[in-house]
């Protein structure tokens, strides 16, 4: 059976244009919130066989041309960018699904937009704020890693700089440093990710608004506001995002389904694809009445 060409559409609030894809026709429909471009290449065939698939840009993952104006970057202004896709694609109801800080734009969308969320998912997502990441990444890190993958990572970052990591804040920049610091991103520490960069547009003032939002950041939901079940999915290679930081937030913990799947790092989708899909389809299957509109 051939595989059959996303369908694409696009959203414009103000300057901003959002573009998105739509794979599959099963239910449920799954609103991937980030990036139009990256996201379809991370979710698996089988997934998108089982569910609609529907993947949205952000405004950070957009060409400048098209982008926001950086200072109205918020989480309100990302939760209307969402709910203007989803009004276009025409559903009630969608699986919010964030994948690293896009899980909190997910976990903030449905704190706004209670009645359109019927599940979360979150990938590699971060509890806390930016300080708490990093020192939690670090500790995960130096009690965590074997000696060999320390030593990968110390021979990369050892190497004289290319140009487009020399050429620090740019778009290239930004790929060059996530591809070559793959001991801390992925189970195999010699992965090459920049397949999944191909083509990405960036807009590098919003990306940098964009992490600002996380500066102070901690997730927080209460349970009457936003009832949707959640799940969370963390990689136990995940260097960059490790599943201990879950530990320093034990409230939030105790409100999410976790699993920690093995031999993958921060991107359990498309590392350990056949164990990720049966995971999240059973989960959906599970708590399907609990939603019930």
């Amino acid at each position: 059976m051939t595989s059959q060409l996303p369908q694409r559409g696009s959203v414009q609030l103000g300057k901003t244009a959002l573009d998105y894809t739509i794979e599959g026709h099963g239910t449920p429909v799954w609103l991937v919130m980030g990036s139009s471009v990256f996201y379809p290449r991370t979710f698996s065939s089988t997934l998108k066989q089982a569910c609609t698939l529907v993947c949205m840009d952000l405004p950070h993952f957009v060409e400048a041309s098209r982008g926001a104006d950086p200072t109205t970057v918020s989480f309100a202004f990302y939760a209307d960018c969402i709910e203007a896709v989803r009004r276009a694609i025409g559903v009630d109801t969608v699986v919010a699904v964030g994948h690293s800080h896009h899980g909190n734009i997910a976990i903030e969308y449905a704190k706004r937009h209670p009645a359109q969320v019927s599940h979360v998912i979150l990938i590699g997502s971060p509890p806390v704020n930016v300080e708490h990441t990093l020192r939690g990444a670090d500790d995960y890190w130096t009690s965590r890693a074997s000696a060999s993958r320390k030593q990968q990572l110390q021979q990369r970052r050892a190497r004289p700089p290319t140009e487009p990591m020399a050429a620090t804040g740019t778009a290239a920049a930004y790929i060059a440093q996530y591809v070559n610091d793959a001991p801390l991103y992925w189970y195999d520490p010699t992965y090459d990710a920049s397949w999944l960069w191909a083509d990405m547009r960036f807009d590098m003032d919003c990306i940098h608004a964009f992490r600002s939002l996380f500066v102070d950041y901690e997730m927080h939901w209460r349970p009457e506001d936003m009832d949707a079940p959640v799940l969370l999915v963390m990689g136990e290679e995940d260097y960059a995002v490790p599943p201990a930081l879950w530990d320093q937030v034990p409230a939030m913990k105790a409100q999410v389904d976790m699993h920690v799947l093995g031999r993958c790092g921060h991107t359990p989708q498309l590392e350990q694809p056949e164990v990720f899909d049966r995971l999240v389809l059973d989960w959906l299957r599970q708590n399907t009445s609990l939603k019930a509109r």
